[in-house]
């Protein structure tokens, strides 16, 4: 018994100490700004990467330093990233708990432009429904000049009708935007008519809606707004049977594109965003287990404490049901962009072709001195991208992972390079080892099977780890509670709950 309470007073030494640790390592508000800041002058050049990046590191900052406002604006950003990006699921994500947090905590400049975000990714989902909902919010939470009130509503009103196909009650609404925002007219205005024009039937009129949102697009540097125009332009032409202007305006878009966006930097960038989410919920739900365990120790004494354990308890459920949620996100996502990958791989294959002609088959060979530092590799940008794109797609093969005699020397052959080669890659590429790198794909295709009760319901957790290539029991759910937080059982519990609708 003495033990016991010598415990309960070390946890809650612990607490307080943690508690004076993290106001005194509290982060400066003026860093999370300039963070702001730089992701802003980023987007302004249109280097979406880099001001993910950027946002990421201000959201963190601001979470430290308890700066709501900076937090919000940047959860914003970052939805705008992603809808630069045409991932509008993702930036309605992001919109919503921006919107939620202005609204609890009565930022009220915030409010509408969250709610203006909310109704172009609705919309751009083809989801104009639900985009009617934030028309009342903007309505009700006007920004601050009436002029520009006027605008974004009657803007917002067409964009709303042109998503029902109401296309004639479209174009009004719209023609009027153009005249309400003169000569400040953003490209989108235009496009957006054209849209209308085109729905309702009128390619004459739609083809030179999209020239004008070109024509201002290029004006003010605006590459994403031009290549959205280039993109209509060619479906447009292709409608009219004019196949050498589809032609044309589709190369355009597809080299802007290229140049404007790197499907594959971007991605890295979105998998350190979520590990910052996982984190945080991490941290979350080891911080509910301390309390959880402290209050345990109290509530001898104090029974009415034991409402507040079942809150803790419920929230830590939710926690853990989010994990799992994203995780479940996570394999999804992976399992949609392996096609991206492919295309992208195919590319890089023909262009590593090019840069290695007529000296072939050089990955594969061993490196004739020292390796040294990752970054003397004798590889090119393309050839490393390319081995890098390799290895992800070998690591994203369920069969071939899930081989208990799976290796480096294996991922070595299937990827025609070399032990020393793959390591290095694995490293700079990937910020871990192979060990860790296999541990997590395997540990992923778990969760899917785990997740899967149609087609493996009938197995046991057990059964199920041996499958995917782990002969000792211990060292998977050492593993799968490292990578997920959890242990298997809890989480399949979850994931069938989730899949049920519960």
């Amino acid at each position: 018994m003495i033990r016991f309470w010598r415990y309960i007073l070390v946890c809650i030494f612990v607490g307080l100490a943690s508690g004076m640790n993290g106001q005194s390592n509290a982060a400066d508000t003026a860093q999370c700004l300039k963070l702001k800041e730089a992701g802003n002058r980023c987007v302004e050049v249109n280097q979406y990467v880099e001001a993910l990046k950027y946002y990421t590191t201000a959201v963190e900052q601001a979470q430290l330093s308890g700066n709501r406002k900076v937090y919000a604006e940047c959860i914003s950003n970052i939805g705008m990233v992603y809808a630069a990006f045409r991932d509008y699921e993702r930036a309605i994500f992001y919109f919503e708990k921006a919107n939620r947090q202005a609204l609890s905590d009565g930022y009220e400049r915030m409010v509408p432009i969250t709610a203006i975000n909310l109704m172009a990714a609705y919309c751009a989902k083809g989801e104009p429904q639900r985009a009617e909902r934030f028309l009342s919010m903007l309505e009700q939470h006007p920004v601050q000049s009436a002029e520009q009130q006027d605008y974004y509503v009657t803007f917002n009103r067409g964009l709303i009708a042109s998503g029902k196909k109401q296309y004639q009650r479209a174009v009004a609404h719209l023609r009027r935007s153009v005249v309400l925002a003169g000569k400040e007219c953003s490209p989108s205005v235009w496009y957006e008519l054209g849209n209308a024009y085109s729905g309702w039937g009128k390619a004459d009129s739609a083809l030179l809606c999209y020239r004008k949102a070109v024509e201002i697009a290029q004006r003010s540097n605006n590459y994403e707004e031009t290549s959205q125009a280039y993109k209509a332009l060619s479906e447009i032409y292709k409608q009219c049977n004019l196949p050498d202007s589809a032609i044309k305006y589709q190369t355009q878009y597809i080299n802007l594109q290229d140049s404007l966006f790197n499907i594959n930097k971007f991605n890295l960038a979105k998998a350190q965003l979520f590990d910052y989410e996982n984190t945080l919920i991490d941290r979350h739900i080891h911080s509910l287990h301390g309390w959880i365990w402290l209050l345990v120790g109290i509530v001898i004494v104090v029974v009415a404490i034991l409402v507040v354990i079942f809150r803790l308890y419920r929230q830590l459920q939710a926690a853990q049901r989010l994990l799992v949620r994203k995780n479940q996100e996570l394999i999804a996502q992976n399992e949609r962009s392996k096609q991206l990958r492919a295309d992208y791989l195919s590319t890089m294959r023909e262009a590593a072709t090019q840069l290695t002609e007529p000296e072939t088959n050089t990955t594969a060979q061993e490196p004739e001195g020292d390796l040294g530092e990752s970054n003397e590799l004798p590889l090119s940008q393309e050839q490393r991208a390319l081995l890098a794109e390799q290895i992800t797609q070998v690591m994203d093969n369920a069969d071939a992972i899930i081989d208990p005699d799976f290796n480096l020397n294996r991922l070595s052959k299937l990827v025609n390079s070399n032990t020393k080669y793959v390591s290095v890659i694995i490293n700079d590429t990937f910020r871990k080892n192979f060990k860790t790198l296999l541990n997590e794909s395997r540990i992923r295709e778990v969760c899917r099977r785990l997740s899967d009760d149609e087609h493996y319901g009938q197995l046991t957790i057990a059964a199920i780890a041996n499958g995917v290539g782990y002969n000792s029991m211990n060292n998977f759910i050492t593993a799968f509670k490292r990578i997920t937080g959890m242990t298997p059982s809890k989480y399949r519990q979850l994931a069938l709950k989730q899949g049920k609708g519960e």
